[in-house]
C-alpha cells in the first residue's frame, strides 16, 4: 500500500514538472505569431539570453516567520550534506529523545528543556515531533520554479518521502506546497508510526516592500499504533532463545493513537514611515514603524481507540467497557494578535548602532475544549465541553549599542481569562568580542505557567480525574553561551529552578501500569553544561557534542547526567566532482531510571525504578553530493551483537535493531 502511494506521489511530481515543460514550450511557440520581424528578433534575443542562464541554488532564497520579526532576512538554500544521515526528528545530535522504538511513535526529550509556553495547553505532545507548524514553513523567493524531492528507504521497516515545490506567481508573490509522508513499521508487531503532513503556503511582498503577507494551510495526521510493549522483558539478556522479532508477543493488538492538527494561518505586516536598508544583513529592509496583524485557526483532535480484552493489564479496567475504548479530545483555537513596532536609529548610517526598538501588542485567544467517548453501539459514555478565553499583552524592547552589542527584553502577560496571571519575562544580550575571539550570549527568563489541561481534568474510559487544583509551575532560568565560529567551538551553561513541577506517576492503587497526575511540592534545581567542537586534521573531521546535567530530584526529573554525540569522517572529493564523507557516528548516555509509558493518554510517567544498561550506539555511513543530488547509505546500530545485544530508552519498549538505510535528495531549479 505504501509503495503504491509513493508511486502516486512520484507520478504527481513528474506531472508537475512535465506541465512546467509544456508551459515553457507554449511560451516559445508564441514567437511565430508575431508579424513584425524586428520585434520577433528582439524577443528572440531576450529569450535566448534567458535560456542561457543556468539556474542554481543561488537563485533561491528563503525566510521563516522567526526571521521576519524585526526585518525580513533572506538566507540561501543549504545544499550541503551536513547532518543528512540524521533525518529522523528523534535522532538529532543535540536534541536527543527517548521513544517507543522507532520514528512515528511517542517521544519526549532526553535532556531537560522546559516548555516556554504560557496559557492554555491540552497536554498532548508525544507526537509533536512529526507535526508541521506555521513556524516550520519555509517561504521562498525563487527566480525559477524550485522543487525538492527527498526519499529515505529501509525496506518495509522505515520509509520517508518529502516533496517541496515553490515558484513565483509574480516577481513579489510566491506560492508552494509541502508534502511529507513517513511510515515506520518497526521490528515488532504493532510498532508502526504513520505520519502525513500537507501544507500549502504563500508569501506576497508589495513592490515597495512595505506590505508583506504570509499565509499557510497545514494538515497533519499522525497515527501511532500501540502494542503496550513486548511481553517478554528479557529479550536482550544473555542466553535468551531468539525468535523472529515480529513473532514476539505484545500486550495490545488493536490499540492506536490518532492525532490530527489542522491550521489556517495568516500574518500581515505593513511598514509605515521611513525605510532603511542594511548592507550587513543580506540587504534587509529595516522599517522605522511596523504594524503586524496575525490570525490563526487551529482544529486539533487526540484520539485513543482499542477493541480487545486487556489480558496483560496494560491499562486500568474501563469505566464504560473493559473491551471497547474510543476516547477523543478536541480543541478548537482562534488567535488574533495585533502588534505595533517602532525603531529609532541614526539616518544614513552604514553601521547599525544606537538603535532602539519597542514592540507593544495584544493577543486574544479563544478555545473550545471537548472530551468525547463513544461506546461500540455509538452511544456516548462521555460528553463534556469547556470554553476559555485569554487576553495577553505583548511587549518587547531592544537596544543595539553598537553592531557588536545589543540587549533585548520580551514580556508576555495574560491579564484576563482562564489563565490570568501566566507570564513569561525574558532578557537576552549578545556581545561580539571579536571575529577571532568569538561572541557571548547571555540570557535569563522567569515563567509562570498554568497546568496543562490534562493534569487538572481528564475523562476517558480508563482514566478519570477532575478539579485537581494544581498550582502554576514556575521556572527561573539563567544561561551563558560562548561561540567561536572560527574554531567551531560552542560552550554553554544553564541553570533551571523549577517550582511546583507537574508530572505523571504510577498509581499503585490500580496497579503499576495505571497513572495519575502529581505535583512536586519542593523546588527542583538542575544545572546543565553543553560543549560542541569541530576539529579538522587534514581530510579528517571530528565533531563532538557533550552535555552534562545534574539535578537534586533525579527520581522525579528523570534524565541522564551525561550524553554525548560524536561524528568522525573522511572529507574527500573523488573525480573532482563527487564530494563525499565516509565515517561513523557514536551516541551514548549514562544510565538512569527510564520513564514508562501509558498508551491510553500517550503520556510518559515515573514508574519502575529499573535502570537499563547503557551502551554506545554506532552508525556507519557514506554520504555524497553530486551536482544537484545528495545521497547517503547508512547502517544503524552496526555494533549490535558485538558488545550490545539491544537497548531501551523507555521501560519495556525495545529500540530498533541494526538496519541498513538509503536516502537521496534531489533539487530542481527550473
Amino acid at each position: 500500500m505504501l509503495n503504491y502511494k509513493m508511486l502516486k506521489v512520484v507520478q504527481f511530481c513528474f506531472i508537475i514538472l512535465l506541465l512546467s515543460g509544456f508551459q515553457k514550450s507554449f511560451a516559445q511557440d508564441l514567437k511565430t505569431n508575431i508579424n513584425d520581424k524586428s520585434e520577433a528578433d528582439s524577443i528572440r534575443k531576450k529569450l535566448d539570453a534567458k535560456d542561457s542562464v543556468v539556474f542554481t541554488a543561488k537563485f533561491i532564497r528563503f525566510t521563516k516567520l522567526g526571521l521576519s520579526r524585526d526585518s525580513i532576512v533572506l538566507l540561501p538554500l543549504d545544499t550541503s550534506t551536513r547532518n543528512i544521515q540524521n533525518y529522523s526528528p528523534l535522532l538529532q545530535p543535540q536534541n536527543p529523545t527517548i521513544n517507543n522504538g522507532n520514528m512515528g511513535l511517542a517521544a519526549r526529550p532526553l535532556l531537560y528543556e522546559p516548555s516556554k509556553r504560557i496559557g492554555f495547553d491540552a497536554g498532548f505532545h508525544s507526537l509533536d515531533y512529526y507535526a508541521l507548524t506555521p513556524e516550520d514553513i519555509i517561504y521562498y523567493q525563487a527566480r525559477s520554479p524550485y522543487t525538492s524531492l527527498y526519499l529515505v528507504s529501509a525496506g518495509q521497516k522505515e520509509q520517508l518521502f518529502k516533496a517541496i515545490h515553490s515558484q513565483n506567481i509574480k516577481k513579489n508573490w510566491n506560492a508552494g506546497v509541502n508534502f511529507n509522508r513517513g511510515d515506520s513499521r518497526g521490528f515488532y508487531s504493532r510498532q508502526r508510526g504513520d505520519n502525513l503532513n500537507v501544507a500549502v503556503f504563500s508569501w506576497y511582498q508589495s513592490p515597495s516592500k512595505r506590505y508583506n503577507m504570509w499565509a499557510s494551510a497545514i494538515f497533519n495526521t499522525m497515527r501511532a499504533y500501540e502494542n503496550g510493549s513486548t511481553l517478554d522483558s528479557t529479550i536482550f539478556n544473555p542466553g535468551y532463545n531468539k525468535i523472529s522479532r515480529d513473532a514476539e508477543t505484545v500486550k495490545l493488538t488493536t490499540a492506536r493513537n490518532l492525532y490530527r492538527k489542522n491550521t489556517v494561518f495568516l500574518k500581515q505586516t505593513y511598514y509605515v514611515g521611513r525605510i532603511d536598508t542594511s548592507a550587513n544583513f543580506n540587504s534587509a529592509v529595516l522599517p522605522t514603524n511596523k504594524v503586524t496583524y496575525t490570525v490563526e485557526y487551529n482544529n486539533d483532535s487526540y484520539d485513543f481507540a482499542k477493541n480487545e480484552t486487556d489480558s496483560y493489564g496494560v491499562l486500568p479496567e474501563g469505566f464504560a467497557s473493559p473491551i471497547f475504548t474510543n476516547d477523543s479530545t478536541h480543541v478548537q483555537h482562534v488567535k488574533n494578535e495585533f502588534l505595533y513596532s517602532f525603531f529609532l536609529r541614526p539616518k544614513n548610517s552604514t553601521v547599525i548602532k544606537n538603535e532602539l526598538k519597542v514592540d507593544a501588542g495584544i493577543r486574544h485567544d479563544y478555545y473550545q475544549h471537548k472530551y468525547l467517548g463513544n461506546k461500540e453501539d455509538g452511544s456516548a459514555y462521555e460528553q463534556s465541553q469547556f470554553a476559555y478565553q485569554n487576553i495577553t499583552i505583548l511587549g518587547a524592547a531592544g537596544y543595539r549599542f553598537t553592531s557588536n552589542i545589543d540587549l533585548n527584553l520580551d514580556v508576555q502577560q495574560i491579564l484576563q481569562g482562564e489563565n490570568a496571571g501566566d507570564y513569561l519575562y525574558e532578557a537576552k544580550s549578545r556581545i561580539l568580542l571579536s571575529k577571532s575571539v568569538g561572541r557571548i550570549e547571555l540570557g535569563a527568563y522567569a515563567q509562570n505557567q498554568s497546568p496543562a489541561a490534562i493534569f487538572n481534568y481528564y475523562h476517558g474510559n480508563h482514566y478519570r480525574w477532575d478539579n485537581q487544583n494544581f498550582k502554576n509551575t514556575k521556572v527561573a532560568n539563567a544561561s551563558f553561551n560562548f561561540i567561536n565560529d572560527k574554531y567551531g567551538l560552542t560552550a554553554s551553561a544553564k541553570y533551571f529552578l523549577t517550582s511546583n513541577y507537574l508530572y505523571f506517576a504510577a498509581d499503585n492503587a490500580y496497579g503499576t501500569t495505571a497513572i495519575k497526575p502529581v505535583q512536586e511540592g519542593e523546588d527542583i534545581s538542575l544545572i546543565r553544561f553543553d560543549i560542541s567542537k569541530k576539529w579538522r586534521f587534514g581530510k579528517f573531521v571530528l565533531e563532538n557534542y557533550i552535555a552534562y546535567q545534574k539535578t537534586d530530584k533525579n527520581a522525579i526529573l528523570r534524565t541522564p547526567e551525561f550524553y554525548t554525540y560524536n561524528s568522525f569522517y573522511l572529507d574527500q572529493t573523488f573525480f573532482k566532482v563527487l564530494k563525499a564523507n565516509i565515517g561513523f557516528d557514536v551516541r551514548y548516555n549514562s544510565e538512569y531510571a527510564n520513564y514508562s509509558y501509558s498508551p491510553a493518554t500517550a503520556q510518559f510517567y515515573v514508574g519502575s525504578d529499573r535502570v537499563f544498561k547503557s551502551e554506545p550506539v554506532i552508525d556507519v555511513y557514506i554520504k555524497a553530493n553530486l551536482k544537484r543530488a545528495n545521497l547517503f547509505i547508512k547502517y544503524d546500530y552496526v555494533n549490535q551483537g558485538l558488545f550490545s545485544p539491544g537497548y531501551y530508552t523507555v521501560n519495556r519498549y525495545p529500540m530498533q535493531d541494526a538496519l541498513l538505510k538509503f536516502g537521496v535528495s534531489w533539487n530542481f531549479y527550473d
